[in-house]
């Protein structure tokens, strides 16, 4: 897969909106750091650096009502946010929430939403601000999350020849979760990947402490997401399959299923992991205090390369082209 053809899909649309709005206009007092296409965008004011994020959820295309509870969802609806001041190496502070509703989502089960991310601002030290609401046809979730970062954060943009790619966790669980709710099959699988993903930022603000040159979360899939920091970074990649962190959930869908449990997970979007770019000295370092310090597995998946290709490496050595996939809003 070659990285200097045109962005197509998501990526080419957000690249629309930016060139259409140009550069960006701010009050004296502040500085842009980075704007439109990280994870964050990050405004420097004084000795303080702000991260600030925002991400939708709509009935009908990131969730159904019908399968997951209410709670679960308003844990998520805040998590997927936290996860991206984590792919900046920050400090999350506050949030605010618009939500739109039909009229019979406003008694019990918007108490049981409001607990479920009440539940998760409490785990995670952020504070609800305030927000907006609406009436609606269906659930429509904005979330938007003010974070903090001592210096300057980690974009996708940083990544060097030479640099290993690092994974957090496990992937392909929540891919595995929600093929299992398509074919009616939940109970055989954990769904609490798809439903409560676990935002890692002891681990970002680790990464940036120790000296990351990129990193972003993995929402869309790995095989969607790498070359999204591979392009911001205008370099290529080797991933080692025989590396690549599989869930147990995706492990035993794919079998039995007859696919290639690789392929599945790192097509699989919605595990919120993190995708870390380091020099070795200081990915050494990292393989060897995120375990112990945050008790999260982190696996070496790659190398960054100077060539803008990538590239899926087997045990036997062979290497084939890293295809497209993964979640795209616009791909058609």
């Amino acid at each position: 897969m070659r990285l200097d053809a045109p962005a197509e899909g998501e990526s080419a649309l957000i690249e629309r909106i930016a060139r259409r709005v140009g550069q960006a206009s701010l009050p004296d007092a502040f500085r842009l750091v980075l704007g439109i296409g990280d994870d964050t965008a990050a405004l420097q004011i004084g000795e303080q650096t702000l991260l600030w994020t925002a991400d939708m959820l709509l009935e009908g295309i990131h969730f159904r009502l019908d399968w997951i509870d209410p709670a679960s969802l308003g844990w998520k609806s805040l998590a997927v946010n936290l996860s991206d001041i984590a792919a900046m190496g920050g400090t999350p502070v506050g949030a605010l929430l618009s939500l739109a509703l039909p009229a019979e989502r406003t008694g019990a089960w918007l108490d049981a939403f409001v607990d479920g991310l009440a539940e998760c601002a409490r785990a995670y030290g952020v504070a609800l601000l305030g927000g907006d609401t609406n009436r609606a046809k269906q659930v429509v979730i904005d979330v938007s999350v003010l974070g903090v970062v001592a210096g300057q954060p980690v974009p996708r943009s940083g990544a060097r020849p030479g640099d290993w790619l690092l994974a957090t966790g496990m992937l392909g669980g929540s891919r595995a979760g929600l093929y299992a709710l398509l074919a009616g099959e939940a109970s055989a699988i954990d769904l609490t990947p798809h439903f409560r993903p676990i935002p890692r930022l002891q681990v970002g603000a680790l990464a940036r402490e120790l000296g990351a040159t990129a990193m972003m979360d993995l929402s869309d899939g790995l095989v969607a997401d790498l070359p999204k920091l591979l392009r911001a970074s205008g370099v290529g990649a080797v991933i080692y399959a025989a590396q690549v962190p599989v869930h147990p959930a995706a492990a035993h869908w794919a079998q039995a299923h007859g696919l290639d449990p690789v392929a599945f997970a790192i097509a699989g979007g919605e595990d919120y992991e993190l995708l870390i770019a380091a020099p070795p000295p200081v990915a050494q370092r990292l393989l060897e205090r995120v375990p112990a310090e945050a008790g999260v597995p982190l696996t070496h998946i790659g190398e960054v390369i100077a060539a803008q290709e990538v590239w899926l490496q087997r045990a036997d050595g062979g290497r084939e082209s890293f295809a497209i996939g993964g979640w795209d809003h616009f791909r058609a």
